[in-house]
């Protein structure tokens, strides 16, 4: 799982250089198609990617973009504009209720794009395009390059079709990449000075059963990926909130036992971070700040001082990486192994998953790959 985060800003980097392959038959495919709001689809990290996109898409297209679960759309959302386009997202590409989602839109007379790590993914075979995510094959459970090469693909998509017709010049878009590059070129200080970090938490965090994020604006995305990291990984309570929503009621809840992330990201919102802090400081000693040092004036070995880019469209590549990393190395220290579910078979037995061995082949011939070279060490 840390090599996948140290990978990172190279699978961005690769994603962004060769975005028009990337997204070759998309803008084909769309390129005439008239579209007035878009719809992004997914569960989990896919959900969470889509909702980084948003602030960036909605700027540069001009249109409305609209994130939601797959079954809320399919089961609840009405659509009165035909000239939607709903985009699917699932990086393992097996998600019924994206299939669910996907169908929907199309059965509504919707477009329909599906994007997917797994090249041979189900979610393909029920939308009017195809787009991989090429971020290679993550074998453990919880998704870390995939989040922002996710992130990175749906951006190029609309990138792309958006300066083949004519709503964004790529004078315009070579402006978002040098953006999107110089935040790229901080993640390695970030890794770097998050691993020293946990480091100094770790005996401190290790013990906790309830953990809670809060963060606001652009890192909200950040909030919601770092908790279900935390989650998966650690296996305990983890949940995590927009500050203002923590302002209205969830701060009655805060007792000495619990384990507060605060991604103080730039903006009007950090000083009401900073005096939260210190309130909740009386309430419970296990508080972490994440931030740049610009207005933070209380030192603490607990915190996360790193110089972040602070860009509002792209720093979620940044802001995410500390959580990653403590969902990373804290399941080793408890003993956890996360790339294990709980139950392997749950998706089968609930029935959340299509997988038949099949379409999910390319993880198992390169899982029997890897197990043939460790027999024969």
């Amino acid at each position: 799982m840390f090599e996948y985060i140290c990978e990172t800003p190279a699978v961005l980097t690769d994603i962004i250089n060769r975005r028009e392959e990337i997204t070759k038959g998309f803008v084909s495919h769309f390129k005439d198609v008239e579209i007035e709001q878009i719809y992004v689809i997914g569960s989990g990290t896919s959900y969470h990617a889509g909702l980084a996109a948003k602030l960036y898409l909605e700027e540069l297209l001009g249109i409305k973009v609209f994130n939601m679960y797959p079954t809320q759309f399919a089961r609840e959302e009405k659509v009165f504009n035909q000239k939607t386009l709903v985009i699917g997202m699932s990086q393992g590409g097996q998600s019924l209720s994206t299939v669910e989602g996907l169908d929907s839109a199309r059965e509504r007379g919707l477009h329909t794009a599906a994007v997917s790590e797994n090249p041979s993914a189900l979610i393909f075979e029920h939308a009017d395009t195809s787009t991989k995510i090429e971020v290679g094959n993550e074998k453990c459970g919880a998704k870390t390059k995939g989040y922002a090469g996710t992130t990175a693909t749906l951006m190029m998509m609309l990138t792309e079709l958006a300066i083949a017709k004519g709503m964004a010049t790529e004078e315009k878009a070579a402006g978002y990449r040098e953006r999107m590059f110089r935040v790229i070129g901080n993640l390695g200080k970030v890794t770097d000075a998050a691993v020293e970090w946990y480091k100094r938490i770790k005996d401190e965090f290790l013990p906790a059963k309830r953990v809670i994020v809060v963060g606001y604006d652009g890192m909200y995305c950040d909030v919601l990926e770092g908790a279900l990291k935390i989650l998966e990984t650690v296996r305990q309570g983890v949940s995590g909130y927009d500050i203002e929503e923590f302002f209205h009621g969830i701060y009655n809840s805060i007792t000495d036992s619990a384990h507060i992330f605060y991604l103080a990201s730039r903006g009007d919102y950090k000083p009401r971070t900073m005096k939260l802090v210190g309130i909740l400081s009386e309430w419970t000693p296990h508080n972490y700040l994440i931030a740049s040092p610009d207005g933070v004036d209380v030192q603490s070995d607990k915190n996360l001082i790193v110089e972040f880019v602070e860009d509002p469209m792209f720093s979620c590549w940044e802001y995410i990486i500390p959580l990653q990393v403590v969902a990373c190395m804290a399941p080793q220290d408890l003993g956890i192994n996360p790339d294990i579910p709980k139950d392997p078979e749950f998706h089968k037995r609930i029935g959340s998953k299509k997988l038949d061995g099949v379409r999910d082949h390319y993880v198992a011939q390169e899982d029997a790959s890897l197990n043939t070279a460790v027999l024969e060490k």
